[in-house]
C-alpha cells in the first residue's frame, strides 16, 4: 500500500521523542490499540532523524521497530522494520526521516529501539517516533 493514502496529520498524543545514547535507547511507547483501535492499515509510521555531528567516521545509528502485547516483553517486529545512518566526511550524520507502514501482525505496542556501534564517538540529539494520520 502506498503513503499517498496517508493524510501526514500529526497528533502530538503519538509522537515521542527520545535522546540519542552510545549505549542505545528506546523511545516511548506507542499504544496502537489507544491510537487507531488497532485498525494499522490506516496510519503511517515516522521515524526523524536530526543530523548528528561528533559520530566517527564509518560509524552508524541504527533504528529498529519493537512491538509488544503487553507493554513489558518486546521483540522485534518481523518482518524487519530497520533503518540506518552512517557518518561520513568528517561530518557526522544527515538530518532526515524514514516512513513505514506496520506489518499486519504488529502487537498493540510500539516503540523504537536505538542502537550506536561501538566507540562511535560523542554525540547528542534526539529522534522522534510518531504516528500519521
Amino acid at each position: 500500500m502506498s503513503f499517498e493514502f496517508s493524510r501526514n496529520v500529526r497528533d502530538a498524543n503519538f509522537e515521542k521523542s527520545a535522546a540519542l545514547a552510545q549505549a542505545g535507547a528506546n523511545s516511548p511507547t506507542i499504544d496502537l490499540e489507544q491510537a487507531v483501535g488497532g485498525d494499522i492499515e490506516t496510519i503511517v509510521g515516522q521515524i526523524e532523524l536530526p543530523a548528528v555531528a561528533g559520530i566517527a567516521d564509518a560509524k552508524s545509528l541504527s533504528f529498529q521497530l519493537y512491538d509488544s502485547a503487553d507493554g513489558s516483553n518486546w521483540a522485534a517486529v518481523d518482518p524487519a522494520i530497520t533503518t540506518k545512518v552512517t557518518a561520513s566526511g568528517g561530518a557526522g550524520t544527515a538530518a532526515g526521516d524514514k516512513r513505514f507502514r506496520f506489518p499486519p501482525i504488529t502487537r498493540r505496542y510500539v516503540r523504537i529501539q536505538q542502537t550506536a556501534d561501538a566507540s562511535a564517538g560523542t554525540f547528542s540529539g534526539s529522534f522522534i517516533f510518531r504516528l500519521l494520520f
